[in-house]
């Protein structure tokens, strides 16, 4: 496969940084006998194990779903593509919300912290933390089931009294930071005199999340909230019309450029060209050169092998993490 251009400083595009694996490789001394397509499906592997064990591939964020009537009547809520990870739902009752005068937790700092030069905080902690417990004991906390091969997150609750139409579901969810820009479904119109996205075939819902970045037609804008598969409220207005404009999202460039997935993405494509040329072990070329692809492919492996346990010590995430 022949390199697309000369140096272009580190990688920042899949191209770049096919262009570095290569160059790694040899190339453009040495012909490297892989196909593109080929780079290419070792490249999307690379992409996957880091998406599943290094803690720089991921994000941590706080997912914020409006449940819709739908939403109630099969007792699921969607997971967008980018979620690959989900560990916690927190609890539907008011124990994260603003307390109110009547609550306990009200009266004790009315009554017994006005002062924390002359009370000591002890027995509120103490208080608090039975406080808390009575919570987990009676009310618990959301029990849910998730697989992001179907992008679906399943809440084990009394959807008809647990939740209302108009609701929020906060969602603790790790998020896999995508380096490619992404072509979106549908097309998206809007104006500079709303805040609004209006989509025709679209799947916000399904594809983008708060706070997201994406491309309508030429301009990019943030996402405020998504209030349905085909409507968007944005943080600002768009300066400037688009009538049924092609959707994109960009992606997080620097992941390109990062050391462990430079590494792994070198080795996969050097044990591919190994592969293609154990299927000539043993031919002899003109000149007497010998093809051992078998070798190629013996340290290609011991160096995946070397890199995917460094990975497993130094880089995966906590093991509390659930993984759908």
């Amino acid at each position: 496969m022949p390199l697309s251009s000369g140096y272009s400083g580190k990688p920042n595009t899949r191209q770049s940084f096919i262009d570095y694996c290569l160059r790694r490789l040899g190339a453009p001394v040495i012909e490297i006998n892989v196909d593109d397509d080929q780079v290419e499906d070792r490249i999307d592997d690379a992409l996957q194990f880091f998406h599943d064990y290094h803690f720089d591939g991921v994000e941590k964020i706080f997912m914020k779903h409006k449940i819709t009537q739908t939403d109630i009547d099969r007792k699921w809520i969607y997971a967008p593509d980018a979620v690959i990870f989900v560990t916690g739902v927190f609890p539907f009752d008011d124990s994260n919300s603003s307390i109110n005068m009547f609550d306990l937790r009200y009266q004790l700092r009315l009554h017994d912290l006005y002062d924390f030069t002359s009370v000591s905080y002890v027995s509120y902690e103490i208080t608090m933390q039975h406080i808390r417990t009575l919570n987990l004991l009676f009310s618990g906390t959301p029990q849910f089931r998730f697989n992001r091969h179907q992008n679906k997150l399943m809440l084990d609750i009394d959807w008809t009294r647990d939740l209302n139409v108009g609701e929020y579901v906060i969602v603790e969810c790790y998020r896999k930071l995508q380096p490619d820009t992404i072509s979106l479904t549908g097309t998206a119109s809007m104006n500079t005199t709303a805040n609004t996205i209006t989509g025709t075939g679209t799947i916000f819902d399904q594809q983008v999340l708060e706070n997201d970045f994406i491309i309508v037609g030429s301009e990019e804008i943030q996402i405020k909230s998504i209030d349905s598969p085909t409507s968007i409220t944005t943080k600002t207005s768009p300066q400037a019309n688009t009538l049924d404009g092609a959707l994109t999202q960009a992606g997080y460039s620097d992941v390109w450029d990062d050391r462990f997935l430079k590494r792994y993405g070198t080795a996969l494509i050097k044990y591919q060209w190994g592969s293609n040329l154990s299927k000539f072990a043993g031919v002899q070329m003109p000149g007497g050169v010998t093809l051992d692809g078998p070798r190629i492919m013996e340290e290609a492996k011991a160096e995946i092998d070397k890199i995917e346990e460094e990975m497993q010590v130094y880089n995966v995430l906590p093991n509390e993490i659930y993984m759908g």
